[in-house]
């Protein structure tokens, strides 16, 4: 098995994040005093936060891994 991951298989995982994160957006939303969904909608975005941050230090293309964005305003 190959121990070093692929662009594909990190393009992949961000991917699931976003989704995830959307979710997360959209139902922290519908559920304004579950704080729990608060939690987990700041989660997800901290996650992207920190892979997006990686991603820009070690000079990967944030467009082609689909991490070109506001991540504070889109889920936030």
């Amino acid at each position: 098995m190959n121990k070093q991951m692929n662009a594909e298989c990190l393009k992949y995982i961000i991917s699931r994040l976003i989704a995830n994160a959307s979710d997360a957006k959209k139902e922290s939303k519908a559920n304004t005093k579950d704080v729990f969904l608060a939690g987990r909608k700041v989660a997800y975005y901290e996650m992207l936060d920190i892979l997006q941050s990686e991603l820009y230090v070690h000079d990967i293309d944030l467009k082609a891994m689909g991490l070109d964005m506001e991540l504070e305003r889109t889920f936030l």
